[in-house]
């Protein structure tokens, strides 16, 4: 309550209080407010923000940028600001990670295929492990720690039909891996859907009389 009244004239206030409320009233707010004042410490909390952009048409306007931060005493690390030139003929910006994704489609799924199946061999002594862990459970660490690497941020990619069934392409060759499934024998083929792949609930399922396997969405 007092922090509300440091910043205006009390006096006046307590006179309009006067028409409004009884003395005995007005006298409790006045001793309430006779010793009270804003205090007057550093702030307790620090906020902070990351990943933030500013897009300008002139390099010298970002550059000011920096001097506003200075002036509202925002600190910035310095070691981390990158610029990034947007051009039609450049493509240096294809290789700019924002957010844990590169700006160019092709090249951040790339960069997915190689992260996936990285994860993929660390838990190659789970695939390998014959019938001691069901193909259920396989499934469902796949989806967990690996696919969800693969697809991260699939959300955001472009890609024509070719890209997409190379991407199909990759994620049944990854199945066949942890199901130790070796060639003539084939996976039914299921495209992955992209603008839903986060949400999508991979179950794979095996006759027993056959051995035929069928992935479904």
């Amino acid at each position: 309550m007092s922090a509300a009244f440091d910043t205006i004239d009390r006096k006046a206030l307590l006179d309009i209080l006067k028409t409004i409320i009884d003395e005995g009233e007005v006298r409790i707010i006045r001793f309430l407010l006779s010793n009270s004042e804003i205090e007057r410490v550093p702030p307790r909390e620090v906020a902070y923000a990351d990943d933030v952009d500013f897009v300008s048409l002139e390099f010298v306007k970002l550059e000011e940028v920096q001097k506003a931060h200075e002036r509202h005493r925002l600190f910035v690390n310095v070691d981390k600001i990158d610029f990034t030139t947007l051009s039609r003929n450049g493509k240096d910006w294809r290789e700019i990670k924002k957010a844990g994704s590169l700006i160019g489609d092709k090249e951040d799924v790339e960069r997915r295929k190689q992260l996936s199946t990285a994860a993929l061999l660390k838990l190659r002594n789970i695939w390998i492990g014959g019938d001691k862990i069901k193909r259920d459970t396989k499934i469902k660490l796949y989806r967990a720690l690996v696919k969800s690497i693969l697809t991260y941020n699939c959300g955001t990619w472009a890609l024509t039909q070719t890209e997409e069934d190379k991407l199909d392409a990759f994620h049944r060759k990854q199945l066949k891996q942890i199901l130790n499934i070796k060639y003539p024998v084939k996976i039914k083929k299921k495209r992955i859907t992209i603008q839903k792949c986060n949400e999508n609930i991979f179950h794979c399922t095996s006759s027993k009389a056959g051995g035929a396997f069928s992935d479904k969405s």
